[in-house]
């Protein structure tokens, strides 16, 4: 073999070996976010019907709502024990039109938006049954069971509590009607922060849920934004701004309820449709740019310190630990693995 051959040879090598190391370089970076002091890597994913919704995770279980599972919507269960390797273990959809999910013992809780609650035994997660329901207006959206007090957000009736002591016949206990639509809320240390979603109506009220049998209104706040999926954390409510010019984080003041105030935004540019806080830390499904980790630390001048985007659609998420379960409506569950660099 002449020089000039080998010299062909090395060549081509060299070519290889960094052609090798550009395609390594490009899956790694294709799999993690790196943004100031957070490195966001993603494990695991799974595809659970094509249009992933909500997803709320207990144990070794994602209980993942998923619109086309089969045609429209179903409650997908997805063994997460091993995040690198997501498995679906079953589903169940008898019709309707699912949006969300809570959890409780061995009950999944599903707000349907054309057949109202569903509650499906879940003990067994390779065959879940559903044991009861309430159809209400049979227009409800939203659902958080706290302890046997379920709280919906039942469009056209407001606030509805049931007793779902016996999960099988869930009972009536009371109401609160609005002028405008419930359509999301979040109940924390006995106050309801229910959201009113109708033109002039929009904005959110707050009941106080002590006496299930009687809520009452503690304060409102009314602002011109359309507000979205509420988080309360600690003193300050996060929501969404669905307006049509909106998809930034509004953060308020909802320590005295009586008089909540408007406290920052934050505005990365996208459209956010859920958050989830832990400590000082806001996790954001924003359905253009991803996964968003923001630092809250000063509440006043919220920041980004991570984002992970591997092509939009984060619709909704839920975090356990060090990992963020993000439901994407066009990946499906993604596992993304949080790392703070210190």
């Amino acid at each position: 073999m002449d020089s000039k051959q080998k010299s062909v040879i090395v060549l081509v090598i060299v070519i290889l070996l960094f052609s090798g190391i550009a395609i390594a370089i490009t899956s790694f970076l294709n799999n993690q976010n790196m943004e100031n002091n957070v490195i966001l890597t993603k494990i695991g994913q799974i595809d659970t019907g094509g249009g992933t919704a909500d997803v709320k995770v207990v144990g070794d279980i994602a209980y993942v709502i998923d619109k086309n599972e089969p045609t429209p919507g179903g409650l997908v269960l997805v063994n997460v024990s091993d995040p690198t390797n997501p498995s679906e273990l079953s589903s169940i959809h008898d019709g309707g039109l699912p949006n969300k999910v809570d959890v409780a013992d061995n009950f999944a809780f599903v707000a349907d938006i054309f057949e109202g609650l569903e509650i499906i035994n879940v003990s067994d997660p390779t065959s879940p049954s559903e044991v009861g329901e309430y159809t209400g207006s049979g227009e409800i959206y939203d659902v958080q069971v706290v302890e046997n007090i379920a709280f919906i957000a039942d469009w056209n009736n407001g606030l509805v509590i049931l007793n779902v002591s016996d999960p099988t016949t869930p009972a009536y206990l009371s109401s609160y009607p609005i002028l405008g639509a419930c359509h999301q809320l979040h109940v924390v240390d006995n106050l309801a922060f229910i959201l009113d979603h109708r033109n002039y109506n929009t904005g959110v009220k707050v009941l106080n849920v002590s006496n299930p049998l009687s809520p009452f209104l503690v304060g409102s706040y009314m602002p011109d934004d359309e507000l979205w999926n509420p988080f309360i954390h600690g003193d300050y409510m996060y929501a969404c701004n669905h307006e049509a010019d909106g998809g930034e984080l509004l953060i308020l003041d909802v320590s005295s309820p009586s008089d909540i105030n408007h406290t920052s935004i934050f505005d990365p540019g996208g459209t956010i449709f859920a958050v989830h806080v832990e400590g000082t830390t806001v996790y954001a499904a924003d359905y253009q740019l991803g996964l968003l980790v923001v630092d809250v630390g000063d509440v006043e001048n919220p920041t980004m310190i991570g984002r992970f985007y591997d092509g939009g659609g984060s619709i909704n998420l839920d975090v356990v630990g060090d990992l963020v379960y993000v439901a994407d409506r066009n990946g499906g569950l993604e596992i993304i693995q949080v790392s703070m660099v210190t």
